[in-house]
C-alpha cells in the first residue's frame, strides 16, 4: 500500500511539473509583478480541460488529463483570490457545460473553491460521490468476441442541491431574458432538409454493418479497425460517398447538392442587400488521396451555377488573416463563407449581413451547435429573420446525431437555468452508442430513434411529476397557514367595520387634543403646541398619543432612523407616514383625515383578501392528495424504454427469463403509446420567471432582487415547462452566463428531501450537507 501511495505522489508531481511548463514561459516578468487585480476571461469553456486529481482513474467518463492552458488560468486565479477574495477571476461563456455534467466541478474549482471546501467536497472524490454514481456496465472487449465489466461515471443524483451551488456564483442569462433585438428564426425552428442515400451510398453502409460483425464475431486488432473509425467512416458517408469511395458517383439528391440549390437560391433572393451565409462543415475539409473535398465540391458547383468565385472563401485559407476575411463577410464582399466548427465557431462576429446559415454534417458536442447558431441569431443583425438548414441525409447518422444533440442542449440548458426538476439524471456525455446501437443506426433501425425519442418524454414527464410533488407541498404549507390568515383577515375585516360605525356615529364631534374640546379654527394651534412638546430624535421608535378624532384615538410616532408616522386607532390601526420636513399640525391633521376617510377602502380591500383566502383554503383542499393524472403513463413508458434498450443492447438473454420481444416490436408498442396520450406542446417559461429555489444569481443579489418562486397548479406548471416535441426540432435556447468567482454566499437552504442521497463504493448512506 505504502509503495502504491509513493509512486502515485511520484506521478502527480512530475504530472505537476509538465503542466507548469517552466521551459515555454518567458524569462521577463512574472504574472505577480504585473499589478494585475482581477482577470475577466471571455470564451472560458476553452479552460474546462482542468486536470483532475481522482483516485477513479480506471472509471470511464471521467476527465482526468489536463491542458497546460486551463491549470496556468487556475494557478492565476488562485494567487488573484488569495490577494483580493472574491474579485480575482470572472468567467464569461455561452456553454458553461458542453458535454458531461463533471464540467460543473471544473467551473466550481475555479471559481467557488472556498463554496466547495465549506462542504466539505473540494476534492474530486468526495464531489463525484455527493452528486454522481458510478455504474457498472457491460461493455464489448476489445476484440469483439466477449463482454467485459466497465465502471462506468454515468449517472447524477441531488441534481436540485448542485444546481444550487451552480447558481451561487453565476449568473444566467438566455436570449429570453435578456430580450436584446436580434433576428427571429424562419418558422421558429431549423429546417430539416432530408437527402434520400443513393445506391451507392446503401452498398457501403451494408459494407460498415459488415464490418461491426466482423469486430463483434472475431479478433480484430482495434489498431486495424475499431468501432470509433467506423463511426467516423459512417459519418463522412452521411455527408457525401465520395469521401469514402473513390468511384462513387456524384448523386444529384446528396446534401452537398441540397445545399447548393438553396445556398444559391438565397443568394440571388438576397443580393439587394449583398446578405451573407455561413456553411458549416467539420468533414471533407481536405481533399482524399483520390482528389475529393466537400469543400471545393461546393465552390465548384456553386461557382458553375453563377455565384463569382471571390464572394465565396474558405476560413482556413486565410490563415492569419481571419478578421481581414470577416471584415469582407461584414461589408458583404464575400457573400458565402465556409469553414468548420473549430475555425468558425467562435471569435466570428460576421452576422451583420448573414440571412442564412447551413448544417452539412452535425458535431459531437450540443455547445458546438449552440456556438455555431449563435453567430447568426446574435445582436447586431441587420435582417428581421434568418434561416437555419439542417441537412440530414435519411437512414444515416444524421438523425440519430441531431436527435442525441438535442436532448443533451435541452438537459443542459436546464440544469444551468434552474429549470431541471428531476433528482437523478443520466449524463448527457454518457449517450455514447453501443455496438449494437450503431449498427442499428447503420442499418436505418428507426428503434433507435424511437428510444431517443421515448428519452426525452420520459424526461419530460419526470419534470411534471416534480412540478406535481411541488403543487402538493404548497398545498400541504398553505392549508397549514391558511387558517390563520382567514381569521386574521376577518379580524381585520369586523374591526374596520366597527370602526366605519364609530366613524359614522361621531361625524359631527369636536376635536379633542389633550382632553380638550377644539373649534375647527383653534384645533392647528393647540395642536402645534403639543406637537412642540414632541421630541425630535429618540434612540428608539416612541408613541405619543395626540387626541381624539370621530371617535378614534389619533396620534404621532417618532422613529430613530426614518420619517415620523401618524396613527388612527379604533378597533384597528391605520398608519401613514409623514416628510421629515412637513410635520407640522396642518400635516398631522391632514394625515388623519386621509386615514379616516380611507377607512372604507380598507375595509373593502379587507372584504377581498377574506374572500381571497377563503378560496384558496378551498382550492388547496381540493388539490389536496390528487395523484399525478400521468403516472400510470410513466410507469408503462419507462418500461417499455427499459426493454427496447436491452432489445437494443444486443446482450445474451437470460436462458430462465421469458424470451423478449423484438426492438421492432417493442418500439411499435412505444410509439402507439405515445400516440395514445396528450401531452400538449406549451410554451416555455415566461422570461424573468424562474422554475427552481436555487441560491440568488451573483447580480441579483448585487441588486437587492429577489427570486420569484411561482406556484400555480398542475396544468400551469406543466405550461411552464418547455416541450419536447416527438422527434424533436425545438431549438435549445441560447444562453450567456457570466460566473464571477469565489463569491462568498449564505448558506445553502435545504430542499426537500433533505437529506442527501450519497453513493459511496456501492454502499448507500445519508449524509446532511447544508
Amino acid at each position: 500500500m505504502t509503495k502504491a501511495v509513493e509512486k502515485q505522489k511520484a506521478r502527480r508531481e512530475a504530472r505537476l511539473k509538465e503542466l507548469l511548463a517552466e521551459g515555454k514561459k518567458d524569462d521577463g516578468l512574472v504574472f505577480d509583478e504585473l499589478g494585475v487585480d482581477n482577470l475577466f476571461v471571455d470564451e472560458a469553456h476553452y479552460f474546462k480541460n482542468l486536470e483532475t486529481p481522482t483516485k477513479m482513474e480506471r472509471v470511464a467518463g471521467i476527465q482526468t488529463g489536463g491542458s497546460e492552458r486551463a491549470f496556468d488560468l487556475f494557478m492565476k486565479g488562485r494567487y488573484l483570490h488569495e490577494n483580493h477574495p472574491g474579485h480575482g477571476l470572472v468567467f464569461a461563456t455561452g456553454t458553461p457545460i458542453s458535454n458531461t455534467m463533471v464540467e460543473m466541478y471544473t467551473m466550481q474549482r475555479f471559481l467557488d473553491p472556498e463554496g466547495l471546501s465549506r462542504r466539505g467536497i473540494e476534492h474530486f472524490d468526495a464531489w463525484a460521490a455527493t452528486f454522481g454514481e458510478v455504474v457498472d456496465v457491460m461493455e464489448i472487449s476489445p476484440d469483439g468476441a466477449s463482454l467485459r465489466p466497465r465502471s462506468r461515471f454515468a449517472r447524477f443524483i441531488n441534481l436540485p442541491e448542485l444546481q444550487q451551488m451552480f447558481r451561487a456564483f453565476s449568473d444566467v442569462q438566455t436570449a429570453e431574458r435578456l430580450d436584446l433585438p436580434r433576428p427571429q428564426l424562419a418558422g421558429g425552428k431549423a429546417e430539416i432538409v432530408a437527402c434520400p442515400m443513393s445506391d451507392e451510398q446503401r452498398g457501403i453502409q451494408q459494407h460498415l454493418v459488415a464490418r461491426y460483425e466482423r469486430i463483434r464475431s472475431q479478433k480484430v486488432d482495434p489498431r486495424e479497425d475499431n468501432a470509433l473509425a467506423i463511426t467516423t467512416d459512417g459519418r463522412k458517408l452521411a455527408l457525401e460517398a465520395r469521401l469514402i469511395a473513390s468511384r462513387a458517383p456524384d448523386f444529384p439528391a446528396s446534401k452537398v447538392n441540397a445545399a447548393v440549390a438553396n445556398i444559391e437560391s438565397i443568394w440571388r433572393a438576397s443580393a439587394h442587400n449583398r446578405g451573407t451565409q455561413l456553411v458549416f462543415c467539420d468533414m471533407g475539409v481536405h481533399p482524399t488521396p483520390w482528389g475529393y473535398s466537400a469543400y471545393g465540391d461546393l465552390v465548384a458547383k456553386l461557382a458553375a451555377c453563377g455565384v463569382p468565385r471571390e464572394q465565396m472563401a474558405a476560413v482556413g485559407d486565410a490563415d492569419a488573416k481571419t478578421q481581414v476575411l470577416f471584415g469582407k463577410v461584414r461589408n458583404g464582399s464575400v457573400r458565402v463563407l465556409i469553414g468548420s466548427t473549430q475555425k468558425m465557431g467562435t471569435g466570428a462576429n460576421v452576422q451583420r449581413r448573414l440571412v442564412a446559415l447551413h448544417h452539412l454534417d452535425a458535431p459531437w458536442k450540443p455547445a458546438e451547435v449552440e456556438q455555431r447558431e449563435v453567430r447568426i441569431l446574435r445582436q447586431g443583425n441587420l435582417n428581421e429573420e434568418v434561416q437555419i438548414f439542417r441537412y440530414v441525409t435519411e437512414g444515416s447518422f444524421d438523425a440519430y446525431m441531431w436527435q442525441a444533440l438535442e436532448t443533451k442542449a435541452r438537459f443542459i440548458a436546464q440544469v444551468v437555468t434552474g429549470e431541471s426538476g428531476t433528482r437523478r439524471a443520466e449524463d448527457v456525455g454518457g449517450q455514447e452508442s453501443s455496438y449494437a446501437e450503431v449498427k442499428a443506426i447503420a442499418s436505418g433501425d428507426p428503434a433507435v430513434l424511437t428510444l431517443a425519442e421515448a428519452d426525452a418524454e420520459l424526461q419530460r414527464l419526470s419534470t411534471l411529476r416534480k412540478h406535481h410533488a411541488d403543487e402538493q407541498l404548497l398545498a400541504r404549507r398553505n392549508l397549514r397557514d391558511l387558517p390563520e390568515a382567514v381569521a386574521r383577515h376577518a379580524k381585520r375585516l369586523a374591526d374596520l367595520t366597527a370602526d366605519l360605525a364609530t366613524l359614522a356615529r361621531h361625524a359631527d364631534d369636536p376635536v379633542t387634543v389633550d382632553g380638550r374640546e377644539c373649534r375647527r379654527d383653534e384645533v392647528q394651534a393647540v395642536l402645534g403646541r403639543r406637537l412642540d412638546s414632541t421630541p425630535e430624535l429618540v434612540p428608539r421608535t416612541r408613541r405619543f398619543p395626540l387626541g381624539v378624532y370621530r371617535g378614534l384615538q389619533f396620534g404621532f410616532v417618532v422613529h430613530p432612523e426614518s420619517g415620523p408616522e401618524v396613527y388612527l386607532e379604533g378597533a384597528a390601526v391605520r398608519h401613514t407616514s409623514l416628510s421629515r420636513d412637513s410635520h407640522g399640525p396642518r400635516a398631522v391633521m391632514n394625515a388623519v383625515e386621509r386615514l379616516a376617510s380611507g377607512t372604507d377602502g380598507q375595509r373593502a380591500s379587507a372584504q377581498s383578501e377574506l374572500a381571497l383566502a377563503e378560496g384558496q383554503r378551498r382550492d388547496y383542499q381540493d388539490r389536496l392528495g390528487r395523484p399525478f393524472r400521468h403516472n400510470a403513463y410513466f410507469a408503462e413508458l419507462a418500461g417499455l424504454r427499459d426493454l427496447l434498450k436491452v432489445a437494443l443492447a444486443g446482450t445474451p438473454p437470460d436462458p430462465n427469463a421469458e424470451p423478449l420481444p423484438s426492438a421492432g416490436e417493442l418500439a411499435e408498442r412505444v410509439q402507439a403509446l405515445k400516440d395514445s396520450q396528450s401531452l400538449d406542446a406549451t410554451p416555455p417559461p415566461s422570461r424573468g420567471v424562474r422554475t427552481s429555489t436555487g441560491e440568488r444569481p451573483v447580480t441579483a443579489r448585487i441588486r437587492g432582487r429577489g427570486v420569484v418562486v411561482p406556484g400555480g397548479t398542475e396544468d400551469e406548471a406543466e405550461a411552464r415547462v418547455e416541450p419536447v416535441a416527438s422527434g424533436g426540432t425545438t431549438e435549445p435556447t441560447p444562453m450567456a452566463v457570466v460566473l464571477a468567482g469565489t463569491v462568498t454566499s449564505p448558506p445553502l437552504p435545504v430542499p426537500l428531501p433533505a437529506m442527501l442521497e450519497v453513493r459511496d463504493r456501492g454502499r448507500l448512506k445519508q449524509k446532511r450537507l447544508f
